[in-house]
């Protein structure tokens, strides 16, 4: 099988030149890079070109957009197997064998996408532990997206593999670290609505992969470190206001139509509220958020923020 790496970076060239590395370094290296930039200058694509690296790197210049980006991507490839990184990671140098394995011991095709495991363990005090506890519950209390069992919550949400978690079937990939058949496009693609930064832009290609008929699993021995980088990170109170619209969204669009849903929607929203109680700034983009799907014609939503 071939497999081709696909990157998506906007004005973080000190990032990408530290997440490559770990991608060279690969014991199962790809067949290509392919980098979709929408920096304001196009110094990496000058960099690019005097890198050795054992693999073709293919440089393409787009507007801004997360998902508008993954889609070109998509289209400059015709790779066996396509892996998405975000631009501020650590791969393990198994991570591409350890997902290669799955996709070739699926003789019968039913896996469509494959996530791997974010092995962060950055210190934590014991007040910060308790927080992240505390809200963890109140996310799972509410069925908002957290750290649960990698399923969605019955309000659409999705929760995120727990760090103790066993390889196996899930339904929600993270977006720093997925990989798929490159069929599985054949019946479905990133959506552009969800512009710019592209919030749960994850969660939306899971639920199509699903409803394709693809099942996804999560391997643990495939693993990475994810920097999260301060660069072109949504504010807080612009973060949560996006969190609502977007749910809004996905909700109307994936999950509507089983109308015993809309009770955990309505849950949900007040979850957002609840797990941003820490944070004036959260809490006034929960607000604004919750007032512009409410206000927007036909409640409908929308994703211009």
């Amino acid at each position: 099988m071939k497999i081709s790496v696909i990157i998506c970076t906007r004005n973080r060239f000190d990032d990408f030149t530290k997440t490559l590395p770990s991608i060279a370094a690969q014991t199962r290296l790809p067949e290509e890079l392919i980098l979709v930039d929408s920096s304001d200058e196009k110094v990496l694509e000058a960099y690019l070109t005097s890198a050795k690296l054992p693999f073709p790197v293919r440089y393409f210049h787009t507007q801004p957009g997360l998902t508008l980006q993954r889609n070109h991507g998509i289209r400059e490839c015709s790779s066996d197997l396509l892996f998405f990184f975000d631009d501020d990671v650590n791969l393990d140098r198994s991570y591409l064998a350890e997902v290669e394995k799955i996709f070739a011991n699926d003789t019968k095709y039913e896996i469509g996408a494959v996530g791997g495991k974010i092995a962060n363990n950055p210190p934590q005090t014991l007040s910060v532990r308790f927080e992240i506890a505390f809200f963890s519950f109140i996310r799972a209390f509410f069925g908002v997206v957290g750290t649960y069992n990698g399923k969605f919550y019955p309000s659409g949400m999705p929760s995120h593999p727990h760090k103790n978690q066993p390889s196996g079937y899930i339904e929600c990939l993270s977006g720093c670290c997925m990989a798929f058949r490159r069929e599985v496009f054949e019946k479905v693609k990133f959506d552009e609505a969800l512009a710019h930064y592209g919030l749960m832009e994850d969660v939306d290609i899971s639920k199509q992969t699903l409803d394709a008929g693809y099942k996804i699993y999560y391997q643990t021995s495939a693993t990475l470190i994810h920097n999260a980088s301060p660069m072109n990170r949504l504010k807080i109170q612009q973060w949560a206001e996006m969190s609502v619209v977007n749910y809004d969204y996905l909700f109307r669009k994936s999950w509507a139509r089983e109308k015993w849903r809309w009770l955990f929607y309505y849950w949900a929203l007040i979850g957002l509220f609840a797990a941003n109680f820490h944070s004036l700034k959260g809490l006034k983009g929960t607000f604004a958020g919750v007032k512009k799907i409410f206000t927007t014609k036909g409640h409908k939503g929308t994703q211009r923020i």
